[in-house]
């Protein structure tokens, strides 16, 4: 089967976990490689104590996701790239870096969070990289929930029981990580730091 790119990034943020998680199942499905990256983002990190236990949490994630990655692709050498700095010039960077065709990345709709991604977008175009985003931790999300006048919600019991018609008795769509996955790519030599240490 023809894939519409050669090699993408999934770039993850707050789907940390490799079970039913959209953009890695949308990578998989379009390309013939796929590398995964967690940026470290000093513009939210800079902020923080030291000593924080969000961010041991996070880190605890990393550890099993790389670990995840590395038995799904079957290969020692394959598993999580982790950077530190800014995600907005990280994530560019790293695309033009690796030469991916594609990052691939769960939407987020935080105003800030939009704002970080526009500018990843737009670098990601200059360089001629596309910038596929897709749902994935919301089960309708924007505009596919509203009022018969076409705007949102503002009253609750009227949006629950839209909600729960639109969402009907059809199970909710779930993304399986196929095992072995060989199109989990090695990381290169450079990114392959364990991230344990």
């Amino acid at each position: 089967m023809h894939k519409t790119y050669s090699k993408g990034l999934v770039w993850l943020r707050r789907d940390l976990r490799l079970h039913d998680n959209a953009a890695l199942a949308t990578a998989l499905a379009q390309c013939e490689q796929v590398l995964c990256v967690f940026v470290l983002d000093t513009a939210i990190l800079d902020s923080l104590p030291r000593q924080d236990r969000r961010v041991e949490f996070i880190r605890a994630s990393l550890v099993e996701v790389d670990a995840g990655l590395r038995q799904a692709a079957g290969l020692q050498e394959a598993g999580l790239i982790v950077r530190h700095g800014l995600a907005s010039a990280e994530i560019p960077a790293l695309a033009k870096t690796l030469g991916v065709s594609a990052v691939f990345a769960a939407r987020d709709y935080e105003p800030q969070a939009m704002a970080r991604d526009d500018a990843v977008r737009q670098a990601l175009g200059a360089a001629g990289t596309a910038f596929v985003q897709m749902k994935d931790h919301v089960v309708f999300e924007q505009r596919e929930l509203l009022t018969q006048t076409g705007k949102p919600y503002g009253v609750f019991t009227p949006y629950l029981r839209a909600w729960l018609a639109k969402l009907g008795d059809a199970p909710l769509a779930e993304h399986r990580l196929p095992s072995p996955c060989a199109q989990l790519a090695v990381r290169p030599a450079a990114y392959a730091g364990d991230v344990r240490s």
